[in-house]
């Protein structure tokens, strides 16, 4: 059978999947919820709230001017007795200390050339997630039913198999992941061209939302390309997306404990792929004769960094399937 005969074989068995295509109409409907969070951020106060921020605003303000010079004075004699107490350098920041602001009080919505990509990237991470089942539930369902078998029978070369499957279940996911980020992007447009926070939105903005866009799709892709391969590997949909869960947790658990592994967990490189560079904080701490001073840093985490590490997992978990698959019983 011919390759290209193969890949339409097996993207007509991809959309004949039930599970397959309610999660697909389940990822575009999601693009709702991402709708509706937009509308309650770039709602306006109302006048009573409004009001009543600032009066708070206000009260915060006559209460620095009347006591701030003494607040400050408080906490440096705070800071200076924590510093004799343990004999190590200790920082209040206190000089940092100032007058309320008046935005901490009074909310405004951010303009749309600032809030759509964070909106797009958002969606991304539930467009991956139902790129990910959709490969693992379609090419791991025809081994524990085996179908694969039955199939192999057809088909022998097995390497042909498995590219067409894999492949089959990355280009299924096109056209949900363009429908979905269509319906973000024009819906967080509307919602702020309503309530006047789209003014900004000249070409530039558009182009960069484009290249967000995109970028979101071609992870959804890369996701159902690591979801088929998965499948292949563990044989369960419920394994892998087991194996989705833990990595999670640990993943948290390990930037927790360990925050300077954070460019080499998945979340952050998907976060820089999807943004165009991100950025991470970690403590750094140093000793010297007046004891041990720590502080929060943020450092950059580059594009091309993000984008070699989601390469090479794509391929390291896809190449692996490959060989397991061709080596490995199909029953």
């Amino acid at each position: 059978m011919g390759v290209k005969r193969l890949l339409a074989v097996e993207l007509r068995r991809l959309f004949s999947r039930r599970l397959v295509v309610l999660s697909m109409v389940g990822a575009v409907l999601a693009s709702a919820l991402v709708l509706l969070g937009a509308w309650d951020a770039a709602e306006p106060m109302s006048p009573d709230e409004r009001a009543v921020a600032e009066k708070a605003y206000e009260e915060e303000l006559a209460h620095w001017e009347e006591n701030g010079e003494e607040i400050v004075a408080q906490c440096r004699e705070d800071e200076a007795a924590e510093a004799e107490a343990t004999g190590e350098h200790v920082d209040y920041d206190c000089d940092g200390w100032g007058p309320p602001e008046r935005e901490w009080y009074v909310w405004t919505a951010p303009p749309v050339e600032e809030s759509l990509p964070g909106y797009v990237a958002g969606y991304a991470q539930i467009l991956v997630l139902a790129a990910l089942l959709v490969g693992a539930t379609f090419t791991a369902a025809e081994l524990t039913t085996g179908a694969m078998t039955t199939w192999l029978s057809f088909e022998p070369r097995r390497l042909r198999v498995y590219g067409s499957k894999v492949l089959a279940a990355a280009l299924g996911t096109v056209p949900f992941a363009l429908a979905g980020t269509a319906l973000v992007v024009a819906g967080v447009y509307v919602i702020g061209n309503h309530f006047g926070l789209a003014g900004g939105m000249g070409g530039a903005e558009w182009t960069g939302v484009a290249w967000t866009s995109a970028r979101a799709v071609v992870l959804t892709v890369a996701a159902a390309l690591v979801g088929a391969a998965l499948g292949f590997l563990l044989r369960h949909t419920a394994a892998v997306l087991g194996l989705a869960f833990v990595y999670l947790i640990g993943e948290q658990l390990l930037r927790g404990l360990v925050p300077a592994t954070a460019p080499w967990v998945l979340g952050t490189n998907i976060e820089g792929w999807l943004l165009r560079g991100t950025t991470y904080g970690i403590e750094e701490c140093t000793t010297d004769a007046t004891g041990t001073m720590c502080e929060y840093t943020e450092r950059a985490l580059s594009f091309g960094h993000s984008a070699a590490y989601l390469l090479v997992v794509v391929l390291v978990v896809t190449a692996l399937a490959a060989v397991v698959f061709r080596r490995r019983d199909a029953a």
